[in-house]
């Protein structure tokens, strides 16, 4: 594998239900910010206190595992290295039933190391329902 692919751990009783993803660059390069594009479908309404789980790893070496406020993180409120917007909420109301594109615009340092990782996403709704779940792999050995 050269790059980045994607597997949709999702259930299609999830409020998230993803359609297709896109990295640019691709493949993401190291001291590069990397922009996740994810096009989706909300099946009902998702409030404030969403959140996602995010578990990097390398090998077996767990290097991040991390809980972030999905509205945080749309106010642009959270977390160091991450910006996170969607085109029908700016995390100060609901992100309405329907279609919609997040994207995520990550910093990655250039000492990142050039190895293989597997980063595995899981998303809650505000009462702890499943809202989304992904697996990545990112290949940046190369």
């Amino acid at each position: 594998m050269a790059g980045w692919s994607y597997v949709d751990r999702g259930l299609p009783t999830d409020a998230l239900q993803i359609k297709s993803m896109t990295v640019t660059p691709d493949p993401p390069k190291p001291g590069s910010p990397v922009t996740l594009r994810i096009d989706a479908t909300a099946t009902r309404a998702i409030e404030d206190g969403a959140y996602f789980d995010l578990v990097v790893k390398l090998g077996l070496i767990k290097l991040i595992e991390r809980k972030y406020d999905l509205f945080a993180e749309l106010r642009g409120g959270g977390a160091e290295g991450l910006e996170l917007s969607c085109d029908t909420s700016d995390g100060k109301r609901p992100m309405p039933k329907g279609d919609m594109v997040l994207t995520a615009v990550i910093g990655l340092p250039r000492e990142v190391p050039r190895a293989k990782f597997k980063l595995q996403v899981r998303a809650y709704t505000v009462d702890d329902d499943d809202l989304a779940a992904v697996d990545f792999d990112v290949d940046l050995s190369r």
